[in-house]
């Protein structure tokens, strides 16, 4: 495979992931709306017409329904969940481009500590697609910690005045708990921050087995999911 080829193969990819992450959001039960799913399918079409093998059924039949019109959600989710799958494995295979993409974090003041975030970004990326969550909650909670920080020390006086800063005036030594609450108290990020951290706000002690076995710490595929969701958060509310 050239590395044209994997361009287009990637860019498929990231697209259908994001059609996943939005059918995700639509709240209801089993059933939807066709129009929902419309944008999704007319990307398989394409997909399937450059790389057939990719897709082992006829997307055009879902293309073609009409809005109003109802489909199976977990019927959906499961052809996606499919097409996904044999993208990565293809993407996987070839040595010549990773299945990652760059994001700059340019709103971190420190040079240094940006290139440390942007380069555990895209091994966060890497260690999600092998199924490593425990990887991915770790490189997640030390960058949201990372970019708070430094956000935090930017703002040291409205920072220090927060009602709900930590007793401890040195912010670096602040738990992402913390670092968050102030965060979000100041309205430098949304209150989506505050709602979905807590499955992550223990991610130190993953590095210990021990504080792992202690403290009885459960995680995998949607904990981190939600460490890679937070950190896209974070992202956006500091690029806008």
């Amino acid at each position: 495979m050239n590395q044209e080829q994997n361009k287009k193969l990637r860019s498929y990819y990231h697209s259908l992931v994001g059609q996943q992450r939005f059918l995700n959001t639509l709240k209801g039960g089993a059933i939807i709306d066709a129009g929902s799913v419309k944008p999704l399918f007319m990307e398989m079409v394409l997909l399937k017409e450059e790389f057939p093998d990719l897709v082992p059924f006829d997307p055009k039949h879902h293309r073609q329904l009409k809005a109003g019109s109802n489909v199976n959600f977990i019927t959906v989710m499961g052809m996606l969940s499919m097409v996904l799958g044999r993208l990565q494995t293809a993407l996987e295979g070839s040595t010549d481009v990773p299945v990652t993409e760059k994001r700059e974090f340019e709103f971190v003041s420190n040079s240094n500590l940006k290139a440390i975030i942007e380069r555990d970004y895209e091994e966060i990326q890497r260690a999600f697609i092998s199924n490593c969550w425990k990887s991915v909650i770790i490189l997640c909670g030390g960058s949201i910690e990372a970019i708070l920080t430094d956000l935090l020390l930017i703002n040291k006086t409205a920072t220090m005045s927060a009602k709900s800063a930590p007793k401890d005036n040195d912010i670096t030594r602040w738990d992402l708990s913390g670092l968050i609450d102030v965060a979000v108290e100041l309205k430098f990020v949304s209150a989506g921050m505050q709602k979905l951290s807590h499955p992550i706000r223990e991610y130190r002690n993953l590095v210990h087995p021990g504080n792992e076995i202690r403290n009885k710490l459960d995680f995998g595929a949607e904990e981190a999911k939600i460490a890679v969701e937070l950190l896209h958060i974070l992202h956006r509310d500091l690029t806008r």
